[in-house]
């Protein structure tokens, strides 16, 4: 057996051990290589160990396989080749990142009710605080001297009759749908508000690849986040997100035919290219 064959025999068989080989053998380190992805470090670490349900859908495994082996100089296929064949051993990820399911607490049925019940305080409670931030605090008067039936009262503008606007950041419950006002563009900064119609994974990286919003974007939610450009921008379900861009409306790139998947950056100016 040559040297040439010895080496194919010794190529391991699945894709993290085939990345993390390659990776070694282009002296780069986990760091190193993740910057260049422009992803978390942790992504990078996943990826290598076969740790594939952490990083949610499917879709989202296969993109970061695909980026990967482009930068290694491997072939796409083989990589994702690989995956798929691994992929029957492994039990179907859900849409929320294995981290962040083993943080949520298993909560007992009775504890449902006081969650519910401190959600509706909470809202009520923020509404109270938007009306007396907009109209102040009015006490009807009722020790004043004019009692008459035919004086004029002065209006007192009732919750019910007022609308209530909520301070920048704020979020409110309308319709079904948790809506979050845009909050003021810090300078040298883009500031993006997503607009979930379904389920979607986001990951936004600001210009020096710190993560700015690596999360589940629920269905009739919004999300407002802001960042120095050029920001990048990775949407897992693009055709059900509206996008805004420091406040005007632009519209996602579409992803391929029979894909679903948009990545796209934000310039200083708000383009998107």
């Amino acid at each position: 057996m040559t040297r040439i064959d010895a080496e194919v025999a010794e190529l391991p068989t699945d894709p993290g051990a085939r990345l993390r080989r390659q990776r070694e053998l282009g002296g780069l380190n986990e760091q190193q290589a993740a910057e260049q992805l422009n992803l978390d470090v942790n992504v990078v670490t996943a990826l290598e160990r076969n740790d594939f349900a952490s990083l949610g859908a499917p879709v989202f495994a296969r993109g970061h396989l695909k980026r990967y082996a482009a930068l290694l100089g491997l072939g796409e296929e083989e990589i994702l080749g690989a995956y798929d064949r691994l992929r029957g051993q492994f039990a179907q990820p859900s849409l929320i990142p294995k981290s962040r399911e083993e943080m949520m607490p298993v909560r007992g049925r009775p504890r449902w009710a006081w969650l519910v019940g401190g959600v509706v305080l909470f809202l009520l409670a923020a509404g109270i605080a938007a009306y007396v931030r907009e109209y102040g605090l009015r006490l009807p008067n009722w020790a004043g001297p004019d009692r008459s039936r035919g004086a004029a009262a002065s209006p007192v503008p009732t919750p019910a009759a007022a609308t209530l606007v909520p301070a920048a950041g704020e979020a409110m419950s309308n319709a079904g749908s948790t809506v979050q006002a845009p909050a003021a563009v810090p300078a040298g900064q883009v500031a993006l508000l997503l607009g979930f119609a379904a389920d979607c994974w986001v990951e936004i990286y600001d210009g020096s690849g710190k993560s700015v919003l690596y999360d589940l974007g629920k269905s009739g939610t919004q999300r407002s986040v802001s960042g120095a450009p050029p920001l990048s921008v990775t949407l897992g379900n693009a055709p059900a997100v509206t996008l805004q861009v420091n406040g005007r409306a632009v519209t996602p790139p579409v992803p391929p035919a029979g894909q679903t998947v948009a990545r796209f950056s934000v310039g200083p100016d708000g383009s998107l290219r």
